[in-house]
């Protein structure tokens, strides 16, 4: 019966000690006699078929790491990211152009006014507790979409205020919970922070910074 090399699969003649091909030496007890051709095929098929899996698993993971950091700065997501750097920078201009456009149905400066206020209230604040010198980190506590209860008084309190704007035009809504901390030297203090966010014909726009 033939023999072969059980460490590269060539066949040796009978009295071989020591493989032609590879120089394995021949041990009856590690090498294979009687091997048949197909099991070498068999073996690069399963070779193949595993890296195939192990490809596709890998594109899997990648595709859903990719997904996450994309959906981070996206959507309601991107928005919230937008309007806390805008925050920290008390960039009013920028909280102002992606606020919604319920706003531009009220008195002329009153979007600014609000910004201004409720943001400016909130940095007045750190800057009391740990002085002026001082850097701004957030975290997301939580996102949820509004009880019924509440959207309803939510949209109501919007007709009363903006008679003019069509409420049809939210089509969800949003609520982001942030926990702000503000770090200077040794001190640090922490607030809460509530931001609405409302699709809006399509878009995600800033409703509330509370």
């Amino acid at each position: 019966m033939a023999k072969f090399c059980g460490n590269c699969g060539t066949q040796l003649e009978d009295s071989a000690k020591i493989c032609g091909n590879c120089g394995m030496p021949w041990d009856s007890a590690s090498n294979i006699t009687g091997l048949k051709v197909t099991d070498l095929e068999k073996q690069k098929k399963m070779k193949k078929t595993v890296n195939l899996v192990v490809g596709v698993v890998t594109l899997v993971i990648v595709t859903m790491i990719a997904v996450n950091v994309v959906s981070q700065y996206t959507g309601y997501n991107g928005l919230l990211h937008k309007t806390m750097t805008a925050y920290k920078n008390y960039d009013i201009d920028t909280l102002i152009s992606l606020s919604s456009d319920m706003y531009y149905y009220g008195e002329e400066d009153w979007v600014e006014y609000y910004f201004e206020y409720n943001v400016g209230e909130d940095l007045d604040y750190f800057e009391s507790y740990v002085g002026h010198n001082y850097k701004l980190s957030y975290e997301l506590q939580e996102t949820y979409t509004l009880s019924s209860r509440k959207l309803d008084a939510m949209l109501d309190t919007i007709k009363s205020a903006y008679p003019n704007f069509d409420i049809n035009a939210i089509s969800q809504v949003k609520v982001s919970d942030v926990q702000v901390t503000a770090k200077g030297g040794e001190s640090s203090t922490s607030i809460a922070v509530q931001i609405t966010m409302t699709k809006e014909n399509g878009k995600w726009k800033l409703l509330y910074i509370d």
